[in-house]
């Protein structure tokens, strides 16, 4: 099969399931979505039907960079700093402090368990591989997927303080996310740089990147208003800039997050780019989960105990994360309130968008799938049981159901009574 006609067909799916979603329920989550797309891509994957074998995944790796680099280029968008000053004191900090305390507990102990592992499949990796394995997993730890967690919020019908922290506090950790991992695939490659280039030159050289690309898109179609020539521009910077990530070894994610960040804060076509771009999120996250599955390779079985520990550091690390930001901060927040952490469980398809721009430029190996399998099978764990988590700490919080229903009926205006007749003046006898 030719790789344009497969590239077809896993569009043609993408944009299937997503209007079938769309169909059968509504504005509400699919629970399922991440679990469900992972397990497709790995039936027709290698390890199943072998309907996409190594040979035609490798056509798609370039389909693969550019999906995870308008992920990268969405989340951008949203980073109007001029909307962030307009924010409550406090709700920045909160989302900060959590992703620090999280990604560092999570990163930490990674590092721990992937240097100490008794096992002959990580005996080669070497210092600077693990060392980027567990700052990619203490960072994929904090993503926490925005648009489910406020559908959540708006089905629990809540609002109040928690209800307007969490949103902006997920905005900050898939920021944080997105840009510590940028950062440290550029760092990392550095470490394999013949030339000798320091740190900070790579990490100036992404950055620069993405703010070389957003001047072009400025430069050129920032005046724009037509929505469909905005989107067709997008494409190309996408495209461009996610092919120049995956040729020096960078994160299309992070290149791109920079463009879409310097775009939303410079150019005047960035609201109607967004609502033209916003469009693709979904059906770009299935090709995301589908292209994931299907190239999942599982590890030794050994070393499952990784994911499986990952899920319940994870969860105990965003608690304390959590609990300290709203000691740290000035947010308007219960510092008692149980278990804020569980409302940011959710992680969506941005964690696998994390996980594949890691294998794209990691030497493979045991160490590769341990990374790979571990973001996944948190992100599709996780997505399972956050609905019912978030619901239980806006309960506790006091502020589910403070706001109307939007289904239901709205009562009728009630009908003033009759004026009561006048009566006829008394005739002269």
């Amino acid at each position: 099969m030719d790789p344009p006609l497969i590239l077809i067909i896993v569009l043609t799916f993408a944009f299937a399931a997503t209007r079938l979603e769309r169909a059968f329920l509504g504005g509400r989550t699919n629970l399922l979505a991440s679990l469900q797309y992972v397990l497709i891509g790995v039936l027709v994957g290698p390890l199943g039907l072998a309907l996409l074998d190594g040979e035609r995944l490798a056509s798609l790796e370039p389909l693969l960079a550019v999906v995870t680099g308008f992920v990268g280029f969405l989340v951008g968008l949203s980073l109007d700093l001029r909307s962030l000053r307009q924010r409550p004191a406090g709700t920045f900090t909160f989302g900060l402090v959590t992703g620090l305390i999280t990604a560092t507990l999570v990163g930490g102990l990674a590092w721990v368990a992937l240097s100490s592992f008794p096992t002959p499949s990580l005996a080669d990796a070497t210092p600077a591989a693990l060392a980027l394995a567990a700052a990619t997993l203490g960072l994929g730890a904090i993503i926490t997927a925005v648009e489910s967690l406020e559908s959540g919020i708006l089905a629990a019908r809540a609002d109040g303080p928690v209800s307007r922290l969490l949103p902006i506090a997920a905005q900050t950790l898939r920021a944080v996310a997105i840009i510590g991992f940028g950062l440290a695939l550029a760092s990392d490659r550095a470490s394999s740089d013949a030339g000798g280039l320091p740190v900070l030159s790579w990490d100036g050289i992404a950055v620069g990147a993405g703010l070389g690309l957003a001047f072009i898109f400025h430069v050129f179609v920032g005046h724009e208003r037509d929505e469909k020539k905005l989107f067709l521009a997008t494409i190309g910077v996408v495209a461009l800039a996610s092919g120049v990530a995956h040729a020096l070894q960078f994160s299309a994610l992070f290149v791109n997050l920079v463009a879409g960040m310097a775009v939303a804060n410079v150019s005047r076509a960035a609201p109607a780019l967004l609502r033209a771009d916003v469009r693709l999120r979904r059906p770009l996250f299935v090709v995301l989960l589908l292209l994931a599955g299907a190239g999942w390779q599982p590890p030794p079985g050994i070393l499952w105990v990784i994911p499986a520990g990952y899920l319940v550091l994870r969860a105990l690390a965003l608690r304390v994360g959590a609990r300290a930001a709203v000691a740290f901060t000035a947010a308007d927040i219960d510092a008692d309130t149980p278990h804020l952490g569980d409302a940011l469980l959710g992680q969506g398809a941005l964690a696998a968008a994390v996980a594949e721009n890691y294998a794209m430029v990691s030497d493979g190996g045991s160490l590769a799938s341990v990374v790979v399998t571990t973001l996944l099978v948190g992100a599709a764990v996780n997505d399972l049981w956050y609905a019912p988590a978030l619901r239980s700490v806006l309960q506790k919080a006091g502020e589910c159901g403070r706001l109307p229903d939007a289904d239901a009926p709205v009562p009728a205006a009630p009908v003033p009574a009759p004026a009561p007749a006048a009566q006829a003046p008394p005739t002269a006898p």
